[in-house]
C-alpha cells in the first residue's frame, strides 16, 4: 500500500493534472475538493489527466465528503469537456467508461501511459 496522496496540478488555462495514490481518507479528500475548486477558478471547457499512481478505493468517510459537496463537484465537471485516465486497474477504467457514458458532453477515455494521454488531449478536439 502507498501512501495516500491526491495531488492537482493545474498544467494550463483549461487543463488539469491529478495524481492518486494510496487509500483517500475524508481529511484528505476535503482538502483536495478545495485544492481542485481553487485550481478551476476561471476554467471552461477545460481537459483533466488522471494518473493512478497506486490508488486503492477510498475510505467510507471519503464518499461522504464527495456527497456532502455533489453540487460543487457537479459545477465543476461542468467546466470539463474530457479527462484521461492512465490507470492499469480494470476496476477503475471500467468506472471510467460508465461516467463517460453517463454524463453527456463529457468523455473519459483509458490509456496504458501518460504519453498516449497527454498526446490524446493534445490533439482531440473539446466538445462544446
Amino acid at each position: 500500500m502507498s501512501d495516500p496522496k491526491f495531488e492537482i496540478t493545474r498544467e494550463g488555462p483549461n487543463s488539469l493534472r491529478i495524481a492518486i495514490a494510496g487509500r483517500v481518507d475524508a481529511a484528505l479528500m476535503e482538502v483536495a475538493l478545495q485544492q481542485m475548486s481553487t485550481e478551476m477558478e476561471g476554467m471552461a471547457h477545460g481537459d483533466v489527466l488522471i494518473i493512478d499512481e497506486g490508488a486503492e478505493w477510498p475510505t467510507v468517510g471519503a464518499i461522504g465528503v464527495e456527497l456532502r459537496h455533489w453540487p460543487q463537484m457537479m459545477a465543476m465537471l461542468h467546466q470539463l469537456d474530457r479527462a484521461a485516465l492512465v490507470s492499469h486497474n480494470a476496476f477503475f477504467r471500467n468506472a471510467a467508461a460508465i461516467e463517460s457514458a453517463l454524463i453527456p458532453g463529457y468523455e473519459i477515455r483509458n490509456f496504458n501511459d501518460e504519453a498516449s494521454a497527454r498526446e490524446w488531449l493534445n490533439t482531440a478536439p473539446a466538445t462544446a
